[in-house]
């Protein structure tokens, strides 16, 4: 019965350590948004990306899209705002509109593209490969403005 009893314990002991190794713990989500600059001047249109330094998932990065002004509010994982840590930041076109997608529309669609100010985005902020964009997102600073350069 002891040698039972002690396979038990080792058994219990195990599945304990492997609750405890279950990855980094999520930070908390905390408000955050900002404004994008090309050059000085708004980027309107723009998908912003806050991707975690940590391995936390996809579901933990944070999108927005900015307006006319350049201003953008993140959602990270159903919530408002992004996971309080540090951050790859990149900034790419946005999703073009879905009624201007269809074959018959390439007019429109052209006239579209040409018209979105401040363009074109550089492309090296669109990756977070070789990314000069990083931010480090506490529940102090709700908004964090990016400064992008030709």
């Amino acid at each position: 019965m002891s040698r039972c009893r002690t396979i038990a314990a080792f058994c219990c002991l195990g599945l304990l350590a492997m609750v405890g190794c279950g990855g980094p713990s999520v930070p908390d989500i905390v408000p955050a948004g900002g404004v994008v600059l090309l050059n000085g001047q708004p980027l309107p249109n723009a998908q912003v990306r806050f991707i975690p330094m940590l391995d936390l998932g996809p579901q933990y990065m944070a999108v927005g899209v900015t307006d006319d002004a350049g201003v953008f509010e993140l959602q990270c994982n159903g919530q408002p705002g992004a996971c309080a840590c540090d951050h790859i930041v990149t900034v790419a076109e946005a999703e073009f509109p879905s009624e201007l997608l269809s074959e018959n529309k390439q007019l429109e669609l052209a006239q579209y593209r040409k018209a979105l100010k401040n363009r074109p985005i550089p492309t090296g902020y669109a990756t977070p490969v070789n990314n000069p964009l990083s931010v480090s997102v506490t529940a102090d600073v709700r908004e964090y403005n990016l400064e992008l350069k030709r």
